[in-house]
């Protein structure tokens, strides 16, 4: 028998809160799920209370984080999200969308950032005739915490909900400290940046956010946010750096006092490296209780 998505542990910080809304999507009731649905979409969708919903559909080398269709093929919706602020992802957002058609008559695709507004990644793949939405982190919050209230949620509904508030509060507060922030670090490094950001925050919450010993256009995230600092993340000139308060975690890398250093240079460079960030950050930071 197949384990239920609500205890399936996701690896990565973005898969994470993926994993959080389809448990929200596949995993409530017949009024919860049409609401939400139609908070995601923008409309009301006919037989939304039956729908079905997979997590984590992959498509001819693209990939949606949900995808629920309609059990009489008359739409399918798409949902993608990312914890980069404008995203390069038109590629991908179109990609799946070209190819969600074949679960139904009516494709929508859902692009879940944390911008505000719908970023240029959203217009771009809107071109060619493609229904491509935009849904902002902060908005899903606000759904998730006044649900209970406006649509009277009890039972199983309410669990879940309280459990995805008790999960999106804090992060969301804490990627949105990164707003003005993640404008200073390249496009193609944003999602390799929310992930490392979000591995240590995970461990020790609220970090010590100021600007770099380089000077102007340079910034220092340490952690925690007292005391001597066990890893600290950089950012300078569009570039994105990594120390750790141990030393011979990458050979050949390391500082003077003990510390190990990782350059982020492209987006694969943390993906590598990110078992043995985990492994030191669980020795080295105290994870929330």
């Amino acid at each position: 028998m197949p384990v239920p998505r609500l205890f399936e542990a996701a690896a990565d910080p973005g898969e994470q809160w993926a994993h959080v809304l389809a448990c929200l999507v596949g995993l409530t009731g017949p009024e919860t799920r049409p609401a939400l649905l139609a908070e995601l979409a923008g409309e009301e969708l006919e037989g939304a209370a039956e729908a079905l919903t997979r997590e984590r559909q992959a498509l001819d080398g693209y990939g949606v984080d949900v995808l629920v269709r309609d059990r009489g093929r008359r739409w399918v919706l798409g949902i993608q999200g990312t914890l980069a602020f404008d995203a390069d992802a038109t590629g991908g957002i179109r990609g799946a969308a070209d190819r969600l058609g074949t679960f139904g008559e009516r494709v929508i695709s859902v692009a879940v950032t944390p911008d505000r507004a719908a970023p240029p990644a959203v217009e771009a793949a809107r071109e060619g005739g493609r229904d491509v939405r935009h849904r902002s982190w902060l908005r899903v919050r606000d759904w998730v915490q006044e649900r209970p209230e406006r649509g009277n949620a009890q039972g199983v509904d309410l669990a879940l909900l309280r459990e995805a508030e008790y999960f999106l509060t804090p992060r969301v507060a804490e990627l949105y400290r990164l707003e003005k922030l993640m404008a200073e670090v390249s496009q193609a490094l944003r999602p390799a940046f929310a992930a490392m950001f979000f591995d240590l925050n995970d461990r020790s919450p609220a970090p010590l956010v100021a600007g770099g010993r380089s000077g102007p256009g340079s910034t220092r995230i340490a952690f925690p946010r007292t005391g001597d600092a066990a890893a600290v993340m950089g950012v300078e000139g569009g570039a994105l750096s990594l120390r750790l308060a141990e030393p011979g975690l990458w050979p050949g890398v390391d500082e003077p006092g003990g510390w190990s250093s990782l350059a982020v240079g492209q987006p694969t460079d943390y993906l590598r490296a990110r078992s043995v960030v985990l492994a030191a950050a669980g020795r080295l930071l105290q994870a929330p209780r």
